[in-house]
Formats: structure tokens, sequence, C-alpha cells
């Protein structure tokens, strides 16, 4: 029995980051939609039961593997992560930072966008440059 379609629109702010010259790169955080098409219905129970659209890099068609998706983009390690794709984001657990991949000429690697200091077991707005 099919309740409604329901559209979400997701609203996040992103960090985009340039190198705009060899020595110079810019920073700026910017506004990504996403909207997300869900068919609700009362039989089904699982996140996997809900339909999404694929949205710009998103290409998951349901909800417990849009999740996924979004999970595997972030690794949390204390070494470099064996497969990632330009924008993915590795907390270096080892060096206290917080790195994005990024394509710099023509080698993909990971640039440090946050550096932390001092006790990271309590995090405040000083903990990270």
């Amino acid at each position: 029995m099919k309740l409604s379609n329901t559209t979400c629109t997701i609203s996040e702010n992103i960090t985009q980051v340039t190198e705009t010259s060899n020595n110079n790169i810019t920073v700026n955080e910017v506004q990504e939609d996403t909207k997300l098409s869900l068919d609700i219905k009362i039989s089904e129970v699982g996140a996997e039961s809900y339909t999404t659209t694929t949205h710009n890099h998103m290409t998951s068609t349901n909800v417990q593997s849009a999740i996924q998706e979004l999970a595997d983009t972030i690794k949390v390690q204390d070494s470099i992560p064996l497969n990632y794709e330009q924008g993915d984001l590795w907390y270096d657990s080892d060096d206290n930072q917080l790195k994005v991949a990024r394509e710099i000429g023509d080698v993909l690697q990971f640039v440090p966008l946050l550096s932390g200091t001092g006790n990271s077991d309590t995090v405040s707005g000083g903990t990270f440059v």
C-alpha cells in the first residue's frame, strides 16, 4: 500500500579547495543541495526499501546504500587509505589532521585541511587550526 512520494532536500555546506597557482590554495565553503525522492510504503521496514534518485557523485538508488556511499567517502585511520577518489576525506588519526584527496598536477594526493593541536580528548573550536 503506497502512502505518498516525498521529496526531501538536504542542504549542507561543503569545503571546496582550489589551487589557483603553484603556492596558492583557496578554501571556500559553499552550499550544496541534495534532493532525495522517497516512495514510502507501510509494508516496507528497511532503509534499503526506500528508493532515492541519483545526484551528482551519489549513484545509490536506495537510502541504505546512499548512507553507506557517504560513509565510504570518509576514512578514519592512521595510514593513508588504499582506495580513494578526488574529494574523499581522511582523518589521519596518527597526525590529528583532516585531509582531502585532490588532484595536483596529474597526481591525486591528500592535502591537509585542518590540523589538531593540544588535547583532542576535549574538542573545542580552538582545538583545530
